[in-house]
């Protein structure tokens, strides 16, 4: 049997042994430097000059004096000198001068400057789990620097897994943030925990930044709320046109059915071109502002391919008329029609006039203050329709010559009565017409109205439905726009009534229609028209001088320099659209 016991090692006491206090005093001695094991200290390297009986330290490595030599090992100061007893694995004991808790792993004590080591779960305040197998249940959590900085790293396996930050709402995850799937950045949001939506993303190789469904809101409240932009595509704005020469490497701001071409192209980085039959009227998506009072200068090049055929029996053979100028939208982004200004006139007399009498939804009349402008004649459903100027924008402007309060074809010339300045209408005055500032739709008298007038298409005040003098050439078309048009004529050089935005539009080979059409031939679907170089920008040397006669009365008539090159002389002209051969 030994003498000494299994886990402790304290000295038994033997049959017939002389002098037992002393064994006995030695076990509690040892019993009481192990049990509820708290030391001073488990760095100190060198023992204490005076220390009292009873204190205990841990023995670090390359520790000195009576010390050494003890590594690991629990030094108790007692009567005597010290006593060294050796640890056995899974011991534990507090470290009063670090205020932590370390555990004799039977190669060293873990804890007092090594940290826990292999725990397989740690919950604080909570319980962790085989998943959480570190879980806080905390006000805030703190990491700080040891000396100098703090890293938090996320590590994963491979490109295909997840390291990422995950930020819940009751357990539902609703943001994310990390390398989710790929090695890309991503910043992630959800709504239901289920779907989560990439706002933003960076790529790993490139560090270019995408935002997928845009970067609003990465902008003051008082700037709106505008895409991110880049320096290329600032760069390549041709005036107020982005992208109009081509200069970005993508189909950005090209017309809807435009292809982009870089072979075709008069010395820019790019054209565009449409094939075949007249599309109908083509525009560039972005808007662009505008101040509708100003004179603005839009240029563009265009070029029509031959084909081949026999064409001498059309006076301009195959080549064929284009359009180019502006849509104008209101501050809405709404696209403002010629139905939504343009007024009839009746011996040239303006329709616009006023109610004389109450209008009501459900009134089979209308009566004026003046039918003179009204049309009496023409049977076109579109010169039959009226136009009430009480529409109210977002903003609740009401502009007093553009209203979205029109329709076609509501009386019969023979329903206007010029002697009683009543017309009759075909059908009820309809609801969707009524007063929206009145619960029961009703027009006050005194409310401004005219006939409506036939007319579409955008402001071809670039190209007005030109045919170019040949094929296989480029040409520079050059124009003016500017003022509103009040005359309710439809000027093409003037902006329309509302106007806050325009953009660009083309009326690319016009007339190429199937069969033919307007004496021109049908020259197929394989016909192609480019154009280049779209800009338009301020004309600050450009006037305009107010028409007060004819139907264009309350019109602007644009005047711009024009340089005479022989003299070197610069004078004012009528600002007429031209096109020229390059």
């Amino acid at each position: 049997m030994s003498d000494r016991s299994a886990n402790l090692s304290l000295p038994f006491i033997l049959p017939s042994q002389a002098q037992k206090h002393v064994t006995h005093n030695e076990a509690l001695v040892a019993l009481d430097a192990l049990v509820q094991l708290s030391v001073i200290s488990a760095v100190q390297t060198a023992p204490p000059a005076s220390p009292a009986e009873g204190e205990r330290y841990l023995v670090p490595a390359g520790a000195t004096g009576a010390w050494s030599g003890q590594d690991d090992k629990l030094a108790v100061k007692d009567a005597s000198g010290w006593l060294f007893l050796d640890p056995r694995e899974g011991w534990t004991a507090w470290v009063q001068d670090q205020a932590t808790q370390v555990r004799f792993t039977g190669a060293g004590w873990a804890g007092a400057g090594g940290g826990y080591q292999n725990i397989n779960e740690l919950g604080v305040n909570t319980t962790a789990d085989a998943t959480n197998r570190l879980s806080v249940s905390s006000d805030a959590s703190l990491l700080s620097h040891d000396g100098a900085g703090h890293q938090l790293k996320l590590n994963k396996a491979t490109p295909g897994d997840t390291a990422s930050l995950l930020i819940q709402s009751n357990w539902s995850g609703r943001a994310e943030i990390g390398l989710v799937g790929n090695d890309e950045l991503v910043f992630k949001v959800s709504d239901d925990g289920v779907t989560f939506r990439t706002a933003l993303s960076a790529d790993a190789a490139s560090g270019s930044v995408q935002f997928p469904h845009g970067a609003s809101g990465l902008t003051p409240a008082d700037m709106g709320a505008p895409d991110l932009v880049t320096q290329d595509y600032l760069k390549a704005q041709s005036g107020l046109v982005a992208n109009g020469a081509g200069h970005l490497l993508s189909d950005r701001n090209l017309p809807v059915g435009a292809t982009r071409d870089v072979l075709v192209t008069p010395d820019l980085p790019a054209a565009f071109s449409f094939t075949g039959h007249y599309p109908g009227v083509a525009m560039m998506p972005d808007l662009i502002a505008v101040d509708p009072a100003a004179c603005y200068r839009m240029r563009c090049y265009l070029r029509q391919e031959s084909v081949a055929g026999d064409w001498s029996a059309f006076g301009d053979d195959e080549r064929h008329q284009q359009g180019v100028g502006l849509v104008c939208f209101d501050r809405d982004g709404l696209e403002i029609e010629p139905r939504h200004h343009k007024r009839y006139r009746s011996g040239g007399v303006d329709s616009l006039t006023t109610l004389a009498a109450p209008l009501t939804p459900g009134d089979t009349t209308i009566t004026l203050t003046d039918a003179t402008g009204w049309n009496d004649s023409d049977t076109d459903t579109e010169n039959c329709g009226v136009i009430l100027f009480g529409y109210r924008d977002a903003d609740g402007r009401i502009h007093p010559h553009y209203s979205r309060l029109v329709d076609h074809g509501m009386f019969l010339p023979g329903g206007v009565n010029k002697t009683t300045q009543i017309v009759t209408l075909t059908a009820p005055f309809p609801g969707a017409l009524g007063n929206p500032a009145d619960g029961g739709g009703v027009w006050p008298a005194g409310t401004p109205l005219a006939n409506t007038a036939t007319g579409t298409g955008p402001k071809t005040c670039v190209v007005p439905q030109t045919v170019p003098g040949s094929t296989d050439s480029w040409y520079l078309a050059e124009g003016h726009i500017g003022g509103i048009d009040r005359s309710g004529a439809d000027v093409a050089a003037n902006f329309a009534p509302g106007t806050a935005f325009v953009r660009p539009a083309f009326q690319p080979n016009l007339s190429n229609r199937s069969g033919g059409w307007g004496g021109f031939p049908d020259t197929g679907v394989t016909q192609r028209v480019w154009f280049a170089g779209i800009a338009l920008s301020e004309a600050p040397m450009a006037v305009r001088e107010a028409v007060s006669t004819g139907a264009a009365s309350g019109s602007w008539a644009i005047h711009a320099p024009v340089a005479v090159p022989a003299t070197g002389a610069l004078d004012i002209a009528a600002a007429t659209p031209t096109i020229s051969a390059i």
